[in-house]
């Protein structure tokens, strides 16, 4: 993956991609399938401005032969795959401050990991009373 969007090399690669498209279809196509506008078509063409990896990944799936050379690596459609979907998590309520009030010394431990001249760093673990599950019927 390209370590920032401006990356001369990346736009370069990604320009002569573009224009190889441009021999087969109008710009106006390939703005379509990229979700861009066609003025962005063709300044991807001139490498004025790099593809976002949605960009990417929107060549890759709908041009099977798209595939761009970056610093000696042939990037797939595999580096550019979709972000996982958020599925929707259930709520969940903790009784926090029940649980903490019922601390006490024992639960607390506290190390030191690491000593510098100028600092200290510590590990603090707290053991929280394990309650009983409540069963659902």
């Amino acid at each position: 993956m390209p370590r920032h969007a401006s990356d001369p090399e990346l736009k370069a690669e990604f320009a002569t991609r573009i224009k190889e498209l441009l021999g087969r279809f109008s710009a106006k196509e390939i703005a379509q399938t990229l979700k861009v506008k066609p003025q962005m078509v063709y300044n991807y063409r001139d490498g004025k401005n790099a593809p976002s990896p949605e960009v990417i990944r929107r060549a890759m799936e709908s041009w099977p032969n798209f595939i761009l050379n970056y610093r000696g690596k042939v990037l797939t459609l595999q580096y550019f795959g979709r972000k996982p979907m958020l599925t929707q998590k259930r709520v969940i309520q903790y009784e926090l401050w029940d649980t903490i009030k019922k601390l006490d010394s024992q639960s607390v431990e506290i190390e030191i990991l690491d000593r510098a001249a100028s600092s200290v760093q510590f590990g603090i673990r707290i053991h929280f009373p394990v309650q009983p599950k409540k069963s659902s019927r």
